[in-house]
């Protein structure tokens, strides 16, 4: 991009790391749509239910690190913006110090509570828990695995090693979905299972301290960390933990009260739309990861930082508009041809209103990285914690009215509200400039005035022929009004290399 050459760094190492996390999401995200149905027939409902709690504690073991990893990025991130190596790798360590000690704690307290929660919080039938109890003491054996690749993962993630740290995800993803198919092909157990997903672990956690050896340049040995180093991190990670814990809620409330509010098959009309909707936001949350190294090494109040503010959001805006706008214009025919009529009938409404919820989530990400990698997690804490009671209110009372398209517009609600009242902590907070109002009312309106429009195709002839109008009209209104003359002329020669 730009003047962005200062702000979001070389356009073809951004591109090359953003590339990176996105395969890094979507290749196991391909073998699971792959490789689940056979899985479900293989192992039934029971066991895979089982299953996926253990994949669900696995992804979500880092709401357990006080905040440890996200704050290690940082650290190390700006360390090395100094030159100071020396620092950066005081840092890495004691955050791998850190991590390992709490998923010990926490995989100890999984397992002495282990076949309490197999019998009275999980209610696995009888027939099964021969199996699972065994199961929940190997997936607790693999806690402290978790916690340790997050801590690697962080380090390769400052020292910008996107492809190294992504072709070892993509490997443990593939592993992580289709391990458990065969090894269910061969042995039909709980415990089997879960000890394949534990070798899993073991090993990625060995190739990512080989890669952060190997590129990163410090030792993988486990040393007692510098006080300083320590307090550095504990005093970031304590907000961010709090962010780790509020913003999932956040996200899975909504489905949690549906489940008591309407009947159970609305559900399904509001979680699937849920869960095709919110995979949009791997392209953002791509670009994010790949600019906060960059951006932990920008200095608030710069001239710097307000570029890189401002090129964040627009980059996200002309990227993420023309998806969004896709989804929602080709939602009805294509719910309609997937699913059924009935089911287009209830879930295309929820579909439109998120994806443009989606919409509000993304540009809210290139402020949210400013304000965490200025050193303020403290910021977004207390706006997650401010907007949970809300939150519960709003949700609660347009469920009741509305169902669950009153459902779709409180989560749609809180994304934008959220996203603007992050946009003024990351203007006025870090980038400390003046917010572009006015500049920003004309995109808007247009904006508004084709996601309208998109609303209205109801066949598939309607449909294209609005998606084609509605791209063509948004691409020369964002190449005119929307990019600056540097970055077309950046567009223009990798077009010419390309070709």
């Amino acid at each position: 991009m730009t003047s962005s050459v200062a702000s979001l760094g070389a356009p073809p190492r951004l591109i090359r790391n953003t590339v990176w996390n996105i395969a890094g999401q979507v290749a196991p995200l391909l073998v699971a749509v792959l490789t689940l149905p056979l899985l479900i027939r293989t192992v039934g409902f029971e066991r895979f239910g089982f299953i996926s709690l253990v994949w669900v504690l696995v992804g979500y073991a880092s709401v357990f690190d006080f905040g440890i990893s996200r704050a290690l990025v940082r650290t190390v991130s700006v360390r090395l913006a100094r030159g100071d190596s020396v620092g950066a790798h005081a840092s890495a360590q004691a955050g791998l110090f850190f991590l390992t000690l709490f998923g010990l704690v926490v995989g100890a307290a999984l397992a002495l509570s282990g076949d309490w929660l197999v019998v009275s919080v999980l209610h696995v039938p009888a027939e099964l828990q021969s199996e699972a109890q065994p199961a929940m003491w190997l997936l607790a054996a693999s806690l402290p695995f978790v916690m340790l690749t997050t801590g690697y993962s962080g380090a390769l993630s400052a020292y910008q090693r996107f492809r190294e740290l992504n072709l070892i995800r993509i490997a443990m993803g593939v592993a992580g979905y289709l391990g458990p198919l065969l090894v269910a092909l061969w042995i039909n157990r709980l415990e089997v299972i879960v000890a394949f997903v534990l070798v899993t672990r073991v090993v990625g956690t060995l190739a990512h301290a080989w890669a952060s050896r190997r590129y990163c340049g410090f030792s993988s040995r486990l040393v007692l960390p510098e006080p300083a180093a320590s307090r550095e991190l504990f005093s970031l990670g304590g907000w961010i933990a709090v962010s780790n814990v509020i913003s999932p809620l956040l996200s899975y409330l909504d489905r949690l009260l549906l489940a008591a509010l309407v009947p159970m098959r609305e559900v399904a009309f509001y979680a699937t739309p849920f869960d095709i909707v919110s995979k949009l936001m791997i392209l953002p949350y791509s670009i994010i990861n790949a600019l906060f190294p960059m951006a932990s090494a920008v200095v608030p109040g710069s001239t710097q930082a307000r570029r890189m503010l401002s090129d964040s959001i627009r980059l996200l805006f002309v990227l993420m508009f023309p998806v969004v706008f896709a989804v929602v214009v080709l939602a009805r025919p294509g719910m309609n041809a997937w699913l059924g009529p009935e089911f287009a009938l209830h879930a295309t409404p929820v579909v439109q209103v998120l994806a443009i919820g989606i919409l509000f989530n993304a540009l809210a990400q290139g402020p949210a990285m400013m304000v965490q990698a200025a050193g303020r997690p403290a910021w977004m804490a207390t706006l997650h914690l401010l907007e949970l009671p809300l939150f519960i209110v709003i949700l609660w009372w347009l469920t009741e009215r509305y169902g669950i398209v009153g459902t779709a517009f409180a989560s749609a609600g809180r994304n934008a509200i959220d996203a603007l009242a992050v946009l003024l902590l990351g203007w006025r907070g870090v980038a400390k400039g003046s917010l572009a109002w006015r500049g920003a009312m004309l995109p808007s309106f247009f904006a508004m005035a084709l996601l309208a429009a998109a609303l209205w195709p109801s066949t598939w002839m309607q449909a294209l022929l609005v998606l084609l109008a509605g791209l063509a009209g948004f691409s020369l209104y964002a190449w005119t009004c929307i990019l600056q003359s540097t970055e077309r002329s950046r567009l223009l020669t990798l077009a010419r290399e390309a070709l």
